[in-house]
């Protein structure tokens, strides 16, 4: 009989919080496989109960955390996952919008949480989807530490809608710093900055959310959807897809059938939201899917 490949596995999304130590990503990303299912390993860290590592279901593409994980070996390269991750880090390499852009089927709602210095949230938006949707209510938050920090009452708000069931949050990566320059070109801004550990930025978004007991997905969105091809093969070896949008609300971009719709959740551009709730209650966002569920077939990158 073949053993068991790692000891222990913890919930979908569920980890006491606590200090994480010897945060690191794996040189290069291996599977493990039992009963069936198959794990890619993405990260390895410790944590008071013991050696922990960051996984995801290479079918489903829900994150987990496993216990003392042995016995990785190569991923099936024709997986749900790898392939979205090629497709996602495939040339061209525009200067923005990179990433999938949309799907084929039906709505996703993404709502970014850059830092601010506008107090509270958008809890219009959100209790609006708790209002009118079925539950939970499949949203992805792409979230900044910076944003966290400074926000502590408005995240654990949005924590709790996830924990009781209002909302199914998909805990996105839009880094720790998401830094900004006001009058600098794109070439020279957001995690094209001089400044940018691209590297140390994500992992650091990542070990804040496993600190507060959330487990983060493998979605990613950078600032400002600005990247270059560096940034892109970046992000993708840490294992993580990034995701653009054919729907900015704000900027006028209406969503059709299958598109990736983003709105700020952070008050810093309310007539976004402004416009989705006028849609919502129009009955044209009659449901939404999580990100999870685009299919590797069916994801679309912005080729402009």
């Amino acid at each position: 009989m073949r053993k068991t490949l790692w000891i222990v596995l913890i919930g979908w999304g569920v980890l006491p919080a606590g200090t994480i130590g010897h945060y690191r990503p794996l040189p290069v990303i291996r599977c493990i496989h039992d009963g069936g299912e198959e794990w890619a390993l993405l990260r390895t860290f410790e944590t008071a109960q013991g050696p922990r590592a960051l996984a995801v279901d290479t079918r489903r593409l829900r994150t987990t955390i496993l216990g003392s994980p042995n016995g990785a070996g190569a991923c099936n390269p024709h997986s749900r996952y790898l392939r979205l991750l090629r497709q996602a880090g495939s040339p061209p390499y525009p200067l923005q919008n990179d990433g999938i852009t949309r799907g084929k089927h039906e709505l996703y709602l993404t709502t970014d949480l850059c830092p601010s210095s506008k107090k509270g949230f958008e809890k219009r938006l959100y209790e609006a989807l708790i209002r009118r949707l079925s539950h939970p209510v499949p949203v992805t938050l792409f979230i900044t530490k910076r944003w966290i920090d400074n926000h502590p009452a408005a995240f654990e708000t949005l924590r709790q809608w996830d924990l009781d069931g209002s909302l199914a949050i998909t805990w996105g990566n839009h880094t720790a710093w998401h830094h900004y320059h006001p009058g600098k070109p794109l070439k020279e801004n957001f995690v094209l900055s001089p400044e940018e550990n691209l590297t140390a930025d994500i992992l650091e978004l990542e070990k804040t959310l496993l600190q507060r007991g959330i487990v983060p997905s493998v979605f990613f969105r950078f600032p400002g959807l600005v990247s270059d091809e560096k940034a892109v093969n970046t992000v993708t070896r840490l294992g993580l897809i990034p995701i653009g949008t054919d729907a900015w609300l704000a900027k006028g971009q209406m969503p059709k059938e299958g598109s990736i719709i983003l709105v700020h959740g952070n008050k810093n551009e309310p007539k976004g939201v402004t416009i989705f709730l006028k849609l919502l209650e129009d009955g044209k966002i009659p449901a939404l899917r999580p990100i999870r569920e685009i299919d590797a077939e069916c994801g679309m990158r912005n080729e402009e």
